[in-house]
């Protein structure tokens, strides 16, 4: 089957990282795959599969017609039957079946956004119409869209995420407790929680030196620069790295002791699971699917959002008991072998591909 993989950009987010991972593995099972990245490219690019074909469209607009122009052309020299859509790339996946009413749309659900505040609910209606399928990276977002989009139920499926991570030496510090977090600098993601509890750790009396490493790309400004004042008056300026966007993830995660995501929404974070990959202990807010892919507690800790305490006290628990955490985090790395590799995630896709050439 000829597929077309649809991203805004291929920034380090994570629905970037499974668009590029999904075109792989496509490609590796057979299929003709084209990923086209419709505003910019990005780091990204280097890790797509040589034999799955990549275009750039240079979108400067949502009404960019020379770049629509360049999708339709694309769809139509590649005789492309499926375009699979990421988040926002939906509206222009459906723009493009009004003028070629044979193509089937799958719209890969990776919002982390609290999906009853979105925004342009009615215009979601509206084009559902047009959708063939739907991926939904957690079961919230499936019932949302059961409830609010036109598209039959059972071609409205939950898949999940899934990592490529290739595996790297163990490269920390053994005098330095080296926490990451791997998460774009946005709202949702609520670095401020992490930041605090850093401060409430750097107030006991640990056995290891501190190091917290933020690694993501800052596109809003204004968050970025909250992030960096709170830094700065908490006095956590030795402690607490900002890297920006990372390409070597695994590099980074091998130098690491733990992994850790405050964030106050979510669907299914790939860097949960590349946490996982790399056998690391981690602290989880109980939002999204978190809770249920570090199986409630059993292959991580799961705190409330908002609460700096709590990450603090899962933190100094882990730092307190680094050999338990260790086999934690071994067993982690097998759960997410187990439940969320690439082969789970074919099978579940093939189903949803062979509903959609049946109708």
């Amino acid at each position: 089957m000829k597929i077309l993989q649809l991203i805004d950009s291929l920034h380090s987010g994570g629905a970037e990282r499974m668009c590029v991972n999904i075109s792989n593995v496509l490609h590796e099972s057979g299929h003709d795959v084209t990923l086209c990245a419709s505003r910019e490219g990005g780091p990204l690019e280097k890790f797509i599969t040589p034999g799955v074909r990549y275009c750039l469209l240079k979108k400067k607009s949502p009404v960019d017609l020379a770049a629509f122009r360049s999708l339709i052309r694309i769809i139509r020299d590649n005789e492309i039957s499926v375009v699979h859509a990421h988040s926002s790339s939906l509206f222009w996946a459906v723009a493009a079946k009004i003028f070629l009413r044979s193509l089937k749309i799958i719209w890969h659900d990776h919002l982390g956004i609290k999906i009853y505040d979105r925004k342009k609910i009615y215009f979601y209606k509206l084009i559902s119409s047009k959708i063939d399928g739907i991926i939904s990276v957690n079961q919230e977002l499936v019932e949302w869209s059961r409830q609010n989009m036109k598209v039959p139920s059972e071609r409205i499926v939950m898949i999940n995420n899934f990592p490529l991570l290739n595996i790297v030496s163990k490269q920390s510090d053994p005098k330095v407790f080296t926490i990451v977090c791997l998460a774009n600098l946005r709202p949702q993601k609520d670095h401020p929680t992490l930041i605090r509890a850093v401060a409430e750790l750097n107030e006991m009396n640990l056995p290891k030196r501190l190091k917290v490493i933020l690694a993501g790309s800052a596109d809003n400004q204004e968050y970025s620069d909250m992030i960096r004042t709170l830094i700065k008056e908490l006095k956590l300026e030795d402690i607490i790295e900002m890297h920006g966007s990372v390409e070597d993830t695994a590099s980074l995660l091998a130098s690491a002791d733990c992994g850790v995501l405050t964030s106050v929404s979510e669907g299914l974070p790939v860097a949960l699971l590349e946490y996982g990959m790399a056998a690391l202990p981690v602290v989880v807010t109980d939002v999204g699917q978190c809770a249920e892919v570090v199986g409630n507690g059993r292959y991580g800790k799961v705190v409330p959002p908002h609460n700096f305490g709590e990450v603090a006290n899962a933190l100094q628990w882990i730092i307190e008991n680094q050999f338990m955490a260790k086999e934690i985090g071994e067993k982690f790395r097998e759960h997410v072998n187990m439940e969320y590799g690439p082969d789970k995630f074919m099978k579940e896709y093939a189903v949803l591909l062979n509903r959609l050439s049946t109708e």
